[in-house]
């Protein structure tokens, strides 16, 4: 998801509509964004279920924005040890593929069993086909990875939508061999479009009612409490443009790329993070 699309787009765009009130006007923005309700753990591998066979990315030209991410992921694993890597939350395998031809071995795991399903259709014609394992499991179980059996841990776009971060990200602890890496790539949830823009506009941000985005703060806290020590944490470029009323797009690329040159944080959609395990 994170960068590919968790949710309904209506691909026909949005319309202002003019609204009066006590005399005035305003112009409401119409949503491009529905948000889906979720009660529990199967709600969530349902919605994605129903997502897998048409999974895409809603936010660009989906090869430039995959190469991106993943020149991201090389860079934060220049030196980390090629063994073993486990993605959680996998989803179609976009990422995990590109990326097995480095490992020893390469696993997946979604609690969607259709993504799953895709992603072994995709792995089919990779050339690392023999090193690469897919499999249905939850990030807060990982009941398939066994203790201190993995040299990185990688999730991007999924963190946002996990139930119980906490819970997960233990796992990740256990799962890792000391001085292993887990990186990730979520959306930052100090992002201007996220704190000030899209509550002004009276738009919601999340695809599910269960979406939480952190902020560099809460990574931090997230890290601590379950063991790891935060290495590094940056800022990318993540705008959710399938998500924004028209016009949108144009402001955060320009707010994006000043907040890449200035380092400021707030003007960019997304944060990469690598902590350690180092006990």
């Amino acid at each position: 998801m994170i960068i590919a699309t968790v949710g309904h787009v209506d691909h026909a765009g949005s319309s202002p509509a003019w609204t009066g009130s006590s005399g005035s006007c305003k112009m409401r923005l119409m949503a491009r964004l529905t948000t889906h309700f979720i009660r529990d753990s199967r709600d969530l591998a349902k919605h994605f279920d129903r997502l897998a066979p048409g999974y895409f990315d809603a936010h660009g030209p989906a090869e430039r924005l995959l190469a991106y991410r993943l020149a991201i992921i090389r860079r934060f694993l220049a030196t980390a040890r090629m063994g073993t890597l486990l993605e959680i939350g996998c989803g179609t395998a976009i990422h995990l593929l590109p990326l097995a031809g480095r490992f020893g071995q390469a696993h997946g795991i979604d609690v969607s069993p259709e993504m799953v399903r895709v992603a072994c259709r995709h792995a089919e014609t990779s050339p690392w086909l023999a090193r690469i394992s897919l499999r249905v499991d939850a990030a807060e179980e990982l009941a398939t990875v066994e203790d201190g059996s993995v040299d990185v841990v990688l999730c991007v776009g999924a963190l946002e939508h996990m139930l119980d971060k906490p819970r997960a990200v233990r796992q990740v602890h256990r799962v890792l061999r000391v001085g292993g890496i887990f990186l990730c790539l979520t959306p930052n949830g100090g992002y201007c479009w996220y704190r000030h823009f899209a509550p002004w506009l009276g738009l919601d941000t999340r695809h599910l009612s269960t979406d939480w985005f952190l902020t560099s703060r809460e990574v931090e806290t997230l890290i601590g409490g379950a063991g790891l020590t935060l290495e590094r944490l940056e800022h990318w470029r993540f705008i959710p443009q399938g998500d924004l009323p028209v016009g949108w797009g144009y402001v955060l690329r320009a707010l994006d790329w000043v907040g890449g040159h200035l380092r400021v944080g707030t003007l960019r959609g997304g944060i990469a993070f690598s902590a350690v395990r180092t006990d």
